[in-house]
């Protein structure tokens, strides 16, 4: 109940009591006016014990409206203080949220820069790698020039020892003809110690022809069925039934060949042939060299 309606129910209580009187007075006048008043006196004790009580009341109410009033004016500064602070607290948090999108954005152009070197970085990595495959292959088709050259030096340095040999018998040949003639010899004249000696004035010389030793056949293990294996080489190449080819691997560019076994050449084509795998000792694998034996043995 507000203090208001408590003050208009204490006005309408003291306006009932004078009603009361009027009411009393007016019969007094009809009735006993001494017992009128006295029950007019028992009203008016009864509205007045009411007003106290309702004055006492509404002071009550005012006290704790009062205290409420208080209450609720500090509980709203206590939310002012807690606003107060939860608004620097927002106002934090937007500066780091702004510092964050800041650092974000820094960060994804650095990303994005780095993303950058990484692709220039990749691509001069193929370029390199493409480099050295590229040597990688020059390399090998070097090394197995040299192979080729250094085989093609054997086979002349054993053409020129076998030539100087033919001209040290040629030249012994003509040395015994000059001194034949020397001596007056003819082709059927004897000597003191009673050999015949058979020469002419000018000898005939049968002059030896030089071998030819034939270029390497070189070629690769294509196909492989039990102890049946393909070569990459054929009749084109001067591949002939019959002919026996070692087969070894290369560990490494440069490393030394690992004999794996014969091949027994069983049949020819144009550009391939065939044959049975003979004195294996190794696993014999598709990519795996193969040489013709009579260039090995030609080597010296």
């Amino acid at each position: 109940m507000s203090i208001l309606t408590k003050v208009l129910v204490t006005l309408l209580s003291f306006m009932a009591v004078a009603l009361s009187m009027l009411v009393v007075s007016a019969f007094a006048q009809q009735q006993n006016w001494k017992a009128s008043a006295e029950e007019w006196q028992q009203a008016a004790t009864t509205a007045q014990s009411q007003a106290r009580a309702v004055s006492v009341n509404a002071a009550l109410d005012k006290a704790r409206g009062l205290d409420r009033h208080k209450e609720d004016l500090q509980r709203i500064e206590d939310l002012k203080t807690e606003l107060a602070s939860a608004q620097a607290y927002v106002t934090e948090l937007e500066r780091s949220v702004a510092e964050s999108q800041s650092k974000l954005t820094i960060e994804q152009g650095q990303v994005s820069s780095i993303t950058d070197q990484n692709k220039l970085v990749f691509a001069a990595l193929n370029q390199e790698k493409e480099f050295s495959g590229k040597l990688a292959r020059r390399n090998s088709e070097l090394e197995r020039a040299n192979i080729d050259l250094t085989d093609r030096v054997k086979e002349l340095t054993t053409n020129v020892e076998m030539a100087r040999a033919q001209v040290r018998a040629l030249q012994q040949q003509l040395a015994s003809a000059d001194t034949a003639r020397g001596m007056g010899l003819t082709p059927a004249t004897q000597i003191p110690d009673g050999r015949a000696v058979v020469e002419a004035d000018v000898p005939s010389v049968s002059v030896p022809s030089t071998p030819v030793v034939a270029a390497p056949i070189r070629a690769e293990v294509t196909s492989i069925q039990g102890d049946l294996a393909s070569i990459s080489v054929g009749s084109a190449d001067g591949v002939a039934h019959g002919m026996t080819f070692l087969i070894y691997r290369r560990n490494g560019d440069a490393g030394r060949p690992q004999y794996l076994g014969t091949l027994k050449i069983t049949r020819v084509e144009a550009n391939e042939a065939a044959g049975q795998i003979e004195q294996s000792e190794g696993d014999i694998r598709v990519g795996d060299q193969a040489r013709d034996e009579a260039s090995f043995a030609m080597r010296g």
